[in-house]
């Protein structure tokens, strides 16, 4: 082939309709798995964080409850045990043994800086205890009183994300450190497993791209625009970001790459907003969209109702069948919930097993026969745990949504809730229920003889 044919080729309208889909799509690879992984570990790190903290002050609070007294390190043999109270809890490795198995962080408790209980092990196996931690974490933690998170920080030669708050006595005087942590090269590469497949779809839009010309191009790279801008509004932060539906309905490689980002959408979204156990909505996400509803109110007029539900006797449960029941109850307590609340409103996980319903587009006396409706099929179901059926009931208090703060509104149903609790539980008791009593008591008093 002659110079003056291959310039021809390289310059050909085939060649250049080539380079068209390629170039953009490389590029435009390179950036979605960029911005990707960005906003990822940004979201990841947030909730490693939370989860550190979760599991630290979990331990703390078991440490707290199981064996009462103050820290404190006796001297036995020429060897420094430390005892909670009268009671030698170097002895309780396998309490953070468990722990580490059941959420995967490693736990250390220190006395002042030195590790006397922990998960962490070295080269060879052994308990990484009697080694101290890094300067700047005790003086942070122990001298300034302060908790905190760190993603880069150093135990026994690996690098960690750690979250350490103080140790504290029953006077308050600091003693130590709790630490919970997770080696960062497993959250990174966790991380990493969820972007991995953006150059697996750019390499075959690449090879699409090199065989489609013309009209089908420029289609190509318009449904690619549409992603690009889909991704660039993640990267801002709106994780509530459309994207076109006639995308996601493609059947081609692009549509795959669709589907694929919008499930890391639906799954950075899920991090942020969703209860990792129940599936329902944060307190922190709840408190917008509650705040949202007001707004809706205050424009349109439409009216909303809210309830605070708590179920009855929860911690008979975790008593007396373990924690993993009072997790299945929660699991499905909140099942019932989501599956029953389609189009009605929704429903947040407010903390431990209360929860807070949002019910939108209804008036007073709809809500409340909507929550009866819910309470009922509550009580109607059971569950089988380690072969005994179980069955649970809830009591909620339901009150008319408002333009008052939304913290009032709150308060409102969770004091009617307790006064559901307090007249016998297993029912609803809604403002309305008040109002009525109140005039009843009202209108049963004599009145006065001029």
């Amino acid at each position: 082939m002659g110079k003056e044919e291959k310039s021809k080729k390289k310059y050909s309208l085939h060649t250049r309709l080539r380079y068209m889909a390629i170039m953009p799509t490389v590029v435009m690879g390179i950036v979605v798995m960029l911005i990707s992984y960005y906003v990822l570990m940004q979201s990841v790190q947030k909730e490693v964080e939370r989860n550190l903290k979760n599991i630290a002050e979990s331990v703390e609070i078991y440490y707290e409850l199981t064996y009462p007294g103050d820290y404190n390190v006796v001297q036995k043999g020429g060897v420094y045990r430390l005892h909670k109270g009268d009671t030698d809890i170097m002895n309780t490795m396998d309490v953070l043994d468990k722990f580490n198995r059941r959420t995967g962080a490693d736990i250390t408790i220190f006395y002042l800086d030195v590790r006397m209980i922990t998960t962490i092990r070295d080269s060879v196996g052994n308990r990484a205890v009697r080694s101290v931690a890094q300067p700047f974490v005790s003086d942070s933690v122990i001298n300034d009183e302060q908790s905190m998170f760190y993603d880069n920080v150093v135990i026994v030669g690996e690098k960690y994300y750690g979250y350490y708050a103080p140790l504290k006595n029953v006077d308050g005087t600091i003693v130590g450190m709790i630490f919970a942590g997770k080696p960062t090269k497993e959250v990174e590469s966790e991380s990493l497993k969820s972007v991995l497949w953006v150059p697996i779809v750019v390499v075959l839009f690449s090879i699409l791209g090199a065989i489609i010309c013309g009209i089908p191009a420029r289609e190509i790279v318009q449904a690619i625009g549409k992603e690009k801008n889909f991704l660039d509004d993640i990267s801002k932060g709106n994780l509530n970001a459309k994207i076109d539906d006639k995308l996601l309905g493609r059947k081609d490689e692009l549509g795959d790459m669709a589907r694929f980002t919008h499930s890391v959408q639906r799954f950075i979204r899920d991090m942020i907003e969703r209860d990792a156990l129940t599936k329902l909505y944060t307190r922190r996400v709840g408190e917008i969209k509650i705040d949202y509803t007001k707004q809706q109110l205050e424009k349109t007029g439409v009216q909303y109702c809210v309830a605070m539900g708590d179920i009855d006797f929860f911690k008979k449960f975790n008593d007396t069948y373990g924690h993993d029941c009072g997790d299945l109850v929660l699991r499905e307590v909140a099942r019932i919930f989501n599956e029953n609340m389609i189009g009605k409103g929704f429903t947040v996980r407010w903390g431990g097993e209360e929860f807070l319903i949002i019910f939108e587009g209804m008036d007073l006396e709809k809500a409340t026969k909507h929550l009866q409706t819910l309470r009922q099929k509550i009580l109607d179901f059971t569950f089988d745990y380690q072969g005994q059926s179980l069955s649970v009931t809830m009591t909620f208090g339901l009150t008319q949504g408002d333009s008052r703060e939304i913290k009032d509104i709150v308060k409102e149903a969770d004091n009617l809730l307790y006064m559901g609790k307090q007249s016998g539980r297993n029912r609803i008791v809604t403002s309305s229920d008040v109002l009525d009593t109140i005039t009843d008591e009202l209108e049963s008093i004599p009145e006065k003889k001029s």
